[in-house]
């Protein structure tokens, strides 16, 4: 039988992970693997998608034996989170054949206990190729915004995404925007020394019809 036990302590940073998850999505693929837990939602328009990662260091117990993804309601997912917020902390059951994700809070002395029963549904996960997670920068969400915002996509189109120690530049065939250190951009794993190790990747940003617009 395969083991499964993940137990959360502080579960507020991913009660707030969701709850900006579920502002771009309604559903996302939740999975579970030996060494981290992930959700990853889809935007349809502007088309990118949004990763979170939890390494197992981030739980109380993190026993999990075989990959598991499955397809979640955020709305539901995080409803829960948010009826279970004054617990200490929560435990969560993976029922796969009845497709049921359990999620148990730890009551307080005098509170009752909490728990969810969550529905699963077959997982839409999307091919997102090799991700090198060694290798990252982060940047502020307005300035990620006003990237998306001031080029401007069409249909099909990608974004190319330069990396270097110094700068990021965001280009398409027309424009391109260049955020430096200076402009709150920070390269964080590995550092970068100068200009020799720049490279360039293709960013699945596009621009996508919506029918219910």
């Amino acid at each position: 039988m395969a083991m499964f036990l993940v137990r959360l302590k502080d579960f507020d940073p991913l009660f707030d992970a969701t709850s900006r998850l579920a502002q771009i999505a309604r559903e996302a693929d939740i999975k579970f693997t030996p060494l981290f837990f992930s959700i990853i939602a889809s935007n349809r328009s502007p088309r990118f998608v949004a990763y979170l990662q939890m390494t197992h260091h981030c739980f109380i117990n993190y026993k999990v034996d075989n990959d598991h993804t499955s397809r979640i309601s955020l709305e539901s997912f995080h409803d829960a989170l948010l009826d279970g917020g004054a617990s200490p902390s929560m435990t969560i059951h993976l029922l796969a054949n009845i497709k049921q994700l359990i999620l148990r809070f730890e009551s307080s002395s005098h509170a009752p206990k909490v728990h969810h029963e969550l529905s699963l549904t077959p997982s839409q996960e999307e091919d997102l190729g090799e991700v090198d997670y060694a290798k990252f920068f982060s940047i502020d969400s307005k300035d990620l915004r006003r990237v998306i915002r001031n080029l401007p996509i069409f249909h099909g189109d990608s974004i190319c995404v330069t990396a270097t120690g110094s700068q990021v530049k965001f280009s398409i065939a027309s424009k391109e925007i260049v955020l430096t250190k200076e402009k709150k951009l920070f390269i964080c794993n590995p550092p970068i020394e100068g200009d020799m190790m720049e490279e360039e990747v293709d960013v699945a940003v596009e621009a996508m019809d919506d029918p219910m617009s």
